[in-house]
């Protein structure tokens, strides 16, 4: 007899743990973000855990963000975290969040259209794939239109609607929710740069994404709300803090919209939408006049949208034995950029120009035609998932917006020989005087300019030419702390911590004097250096 009463004893105990441990599970939505800036902005995954916290205490959510900014789905399933994090398995909800331009852009000039969707296409259904292998249910988080071009939202609710569709997923209609509210005067939805997300646009992303996970209406949630900060890694803050503070009636406004059209979503399906005509026309070179080598040959002078930040552009044009060679530089106040011809022919009354730009690292094909003594041309090239095409426009002048490109050319050639006779930052000054009498105005390159020139530098391990460009900056800017630990910093990677030394101890003392906010900083910096100096002696 007591041996049955055990028995049963132990009997419900295991069964009682079963229940607490399938409820434990049911209780618990795990969520997976993979995506970039427009979802680490204003930490929208944390927002959403959040809301579904606010309104199911007793549900667990757990969230994870991968991410960086501009990432593609195509940079996602290349790289080395997305997939492994999928196939752990222990997802509910993976949720994809394609580039703002669906991973595919199309540039004319300075104007920025969607591209072909087809990337989008691809890689969604690979991720759609996996997530099914895995266990999860793919959620398509619908991306919104930039503040400027509120058409190209039917781009964007065509291609998320069809990949939906087809996989038989789970749409976040964030998009058709900010289409329907984005004319309110009473709400801001977006960033400064009109593309992202303002805390009231990640906002309505939260509520969005929790009415169709949760198929529960947001109406009555908090528009105040804190959790962990996610950097653009999708990494948590240590500490929570305040992350957004909505008004109740502008969250009021959010929350009825998002319930509104994921509503209408739920009861009558995907939205029904045909694919929209591109609304950008691919340029094409006119013809111009008959082209000869001859008529061509020497220096032209002009602008192109390549480069929007040049004074202007020389094409030198040559020939030896009826080779055509070209030179190619755009000039800025502080530097030459050259393009190197990798190949140049006539054809079809055109110049045909292949050049690759190391900067840049592109590779473009340039076509010129001559109209009535000046040479017109549309650059062609493909990178960082952009199609572009830009506008040249060149003449025998050189007086180019104002500016004189031969004179800035011929100072720059001056510049770079008396640099190995009197040193980098002496050459310079002399340089920076000489145009600005040839502008006819005072001109210094700025602060920042410098310091981030010196870190590109170092990014490319020119170790010479980043140590002139921060001592460059400490002699035009010496009342600024910041040049001197950039600075210091640099002299430390050379190995020349004596100089670093001297150089640190001077701009602590100086952020002394100034009560400057980066005292802490170079303080830290300086006693680190002084305890590598210890070792080192000893």
């Amino acid at each position: 007899m007591q041996q049955k009463r055990t028995f049963l004893t132990l009997l419900l105990l295991l069964v009682s743990s079963l229940s607490f441990s399938q409820a434990n599970s049911s209780d618990t939505t795990r969520i997976l973000f993979i995506g970039n800036s427009y979802t680490y902005f204003n930490s929208s995954p944390e927002l959403l855990k959040a809301l579904a916290q606010e309104k199911f205490s007793e549900k667990v959510v757990e969230t994870q963000l991968i991410s960086a900014g501009g990432l593609t789905l195509n940079q996602h399933w290349n790289g080395n975290i997305a997939l492994p994090t999928i196939r752990s398995g222990k997802w509910d909800y993976v949720v994809l969040q394609e580039h703002s331009k669906l991973g595919m852009g199309v540039l004319i000039d300075n104007d920025m259209y969607f591209g072909k969707t087809g990337l989008f296409f691809e890689y969604a259904r690979k991720f759609g794939a996996e997530i099914k292998k895995a266990g999860a249910k793919t959620v398509f988080l619908m991306t919104w239109s930039v503040r400027e071009r509120p058409q190209e939202q039917k781009t964007l609710t065509f291609a998320y609607t069809k990949m939906a569709s087809e996989l038989d997923a789970i749409l976040a209609p964030v998009g058709l929710v900010w289409d329907k509210v984005r004319t309110n005067d009473q709400l801001d939805l977006y960033f400064r740069d009109g593309s992202h997300p303002s805390p009231q646009g990640s906002y309505l992303l939260a509520t969005t994404l929790f009415a169709t996970l949760f198929q529960e209406t947001p109406l009555g949630l908090s528009g105040n709300i804190s959790g962990k900060k996610l950097s653009s890694k999708g990494e948590p803050s240590r500490e929570s803090q305040s992350l957004i503070q909505i008004s109740t009636a502008n969250a009021k406004l959010i929350q009825t919209n998002s319930w509104e059209v994921v509503k209408t979503i739920q009861k009558e399906g995907y939205p029904k939408i045909e694919r929209p005509p591109l609304n950008y026309t691919i340029p094409v070179l006119p013809k111009g006049d008959k082209i000869k080598l001859k008529k061509i040959e020497g220096k032209w002078y002009g602008t192109s949208f390549y480069g929007s930040n040049y004074l202007g552009l020389i094409l030198d044009i040559h020939s030896t034995n009826d080779k055509i060679g070209v030179g190619l530089s755009f000039y800025s106040p502080d530097r030459q950029d050259r393009l190197v011809n990798q190949k140049a022919e006539l054809k079809d009354d055109q110049l045909h120009l292949t050049v690759f730009d190391s900067l840049r690292t592109l590779s473009s094909t340039i076509l010129f035609s001559l109209t009535e003594g000046e040479l017109t041309g549309l650059s062609t090239s493909y990178g960082a998932r952009i199609y572009q095409y830009r506008h040249w426009h060149l003449s025998r002048q050189s007086i180019v917006n104002k500016v004189d490109i031969e004179a800035t050319e011929r100072l720059m050639e001056s510049f770079e020989e008396s640099t190995s006779i009197d040193g980098y930052v002496k050459a310079a000054i002399n340089y920076y005087k000489q145009y600005s009498k040839l502008i006819g105005s005072d001109y210094l390159p700025e602060e920042r300019y410098l310091n981030a020139m010196g870190y590109n530098y170092l990014n490319d391990k020119k170790m010479a030419d980043a140590l002139n460009q921060f001592e460059l900056a400490i002699t035009l800017y010496p009342q600024s702390v910041n040049t001197y630990d950039s600075y210091g910093e640099a002299l430390v990677l050379a190995g020349q911590k004596e100089k670093a030394l001297e150089i640190y101890t001077k701009g602590y003392e100086l952020a002394k004097k100034k009560n400057d906010r980066n005292l802490a900083y170079i303080e830290g910096n300086l006693r680190k250096l002084k305890e590598e100096l210890k070792k080192d002696k000893e």
